[in-house]
């Protein structure tokens, strides 16, 4: 797996690896370089300076000789034959002895040239081997980075997968618990409301919607607006985890055949006599061109199924709006974010997908009892026949034993 980073200035992503290889490299490379050029630079210039001192040695054995010949033709003109062959003599030793210096000499910068080119050699087999260590650890770095690399990405798609799968299990038991929960509380509610009672119709409605409100949101508060007054039914007081208030909900039940335009408005005022942020309608219909529960007027509008989803979305833009504003100043303008942010098609569009979510799941649910219950219904058959058999087989042991045969019952319960 690559390292990217991001260059400030110019906003390219780099790999960090590859430049932190390309540093290791040019950094490897420029020393090595510097250090070779540096050798080079010193044997030319000591090469340079011996081919100079063989010249100015030729010079002056050139210039010697010569002056040496001017001596002895001016000696020789000089003095008598007979001291010719000393003056010769002596000038040859002492041309000698400065030949001799100048050999030792040409020598001694021969050496010194010899020790040059031997040390060349060693810088160049020394470049040679430094080269071979550079690529030789070049090649380790990549090998190294290869297989860091594969072992992060191993390490990285094993703990991915591992999270992953632990999270889908977790959330998967805790959406069917909560989906289980949910169904058990909605057909409770629903068989009180059938079972009817010493209260209307609507007032049973009411209470279903009160207790689940107050199950589904513990840490909340439902206060009740009065049974019997006509108007909205409760409020749910939203609260943070640290307890502080962060708006107010207000919820209106209708158990009608047909939907009525006129209840919208009415909620409405009531939501704005009782201070509250977000209206929400629940109805035993909807209107005729409705699949789900959606916004109208202000008002979120859904059926006792939907009231979860719609409510725990709701909830969530309060906290979220309350986390923001702080402040207990401009109500006004808090109240205008939040019914823009609720009457926002972001909004509607979150909700939507929430509610299809859990219209999923419990159709899957629906599917799966209706699968157990014909499985279920299927071994009732097999036992009721298998009770049949049992009957016949002891009404004809008894026709043929007659009263020999004590009653027989072979299968108990």
């Amino acid at each position: 797996m690559h390292t990217t980073v991001t260059c400030p200035t110019c906003k390219n992503v780099f790999n960090l690896e590859d430049v932190l290889t390309e540093d290791i490299e040019k950094e490897i490379r420029e020393k090595y370089e510097k250090e070779h050029n540096r050798m080079l630079e010193l044997l030319n210039q000591k090469s340079a300076d011996l081919q100079l001192q063989q010249a100015r040695f030729e010079e002056i054995k050139k210039r010697e000789n010569e002056l040496f010949q001017e001596k002895l033709k001016e000696k020789l003109t000089e003095q008598s034959k007979l001291q010719e062959q000393d003056i010769r003599k002596k000038l040859e030793e002492e041309q000698q002895i400065k030949i001799k210096f100048l050999e030792e000499q040409q020598l001694l910068q021969q050496q010194k040239l010899k020790t040059l080119q031997d040390k060349e050699l060693e810088v160049l087999q020394l470049n040679k081997l430094l080269q071979e260590q550079k690529e030789a650890e070049q090649h380790n770095l990549r090998k190294l980075r290869i297989e860091v690399e594969q072992e992060l990405k191993d390490k990285v798609v094993s703990d991915i997968l591992q999270k992953e799968r632990e999270k889908f299990e977790f959330e998967r038991r805790e959406s069917e618990k909560k989906l289980a929960d949910q169904n058990r509380l909605i057909e409770e509610m629903q068989r009180k409301m059938n079972q009817g009672s010493m209260q209307t119709q609507g007032e049973v409605l009411e209470l279903a919607l009160e207790e689940l409100l107050n199950q589904a949101f513990p840490f909340d508060v439902v206060q009740e607006v009065g049974k019997g007054k006509r108007g909205a039914d409760c409020v749910l007081l939203i609260r943070n985890e640290s307890g502080q208030d962060c708006g107010r909900i207000i919820f209106e039940s209708k158990r009608t055949k047909e939907f009525d335009k006129k209840w919208l408005p009415k909620l409405k005022e009531d939501m704005l006599e009782a201070s509250c942020d977000v209206s929400v309608l629940v109805s035993q219909v909807l209107p005729d061109d409705w699949r789900m529960f959606d916004l109208k007027e202000g008002v979120w509008v859904c059926r006792f199924a939907e009231v979860i989803p719609v409510v725990k979305l709701i909830r969530e833009g309060l906290v979220n709006v309350a986390r923001a504003q702080k402040s207990q100043e401009n109500k006004g303008e808090k109240k205008e974010m939040l019914y823009n942010y609720f009457t926002s098609n972001e909004f509607l569009q979150q909700m939507r997908a929430i509610n299809e979510a859990y219209l999923f799941l419990k159709s899957s649910l629906d599917r799966e009892k209706l699968q157990m219950e014909k499985i279920w219904k299927e071994r009732e058959k097999q036992i009721d026949k298998v009770l049949l058999n049992n009957q016949h087989l002891l009404g004809t042991i008894s026709g043929i034993a007659g009263d020999d045969v004590e009653d027989l019952d072979l299968l108990q319960g």
